[in-house]
């Protein structure tokens, strides 16, 4: 529990660590959930832009 007793004295009810936690774990995963579709992207973007110069090269091979 979270004790949010004042300068005269506590508060009668105080409030479940779970008001402060399940907040906290669905922030954590919307930001892991976005960071894992921003490094897929890069990595994606990456890809094709190597597979386009292996194209380059290949016809300034030919």
């Amino acid at each position: 529990m979270v004790d949010l007793s004042g300068p005269e004295g506590p508060i009668e009810h105080g409030f479940s660590n779970s008001v402060f936690i399940i907040p906290a774990l669905i922030v954590i995963g919307l930001s892991v959930f976005f960071g894992y579709k921003l490094y897929t992207s890069l990595s994606e973007r990456e890809r094709k832009r190597e597979e386009k110069r292996k194209l380059k090269q290949m016809k300034k091979k030919k």
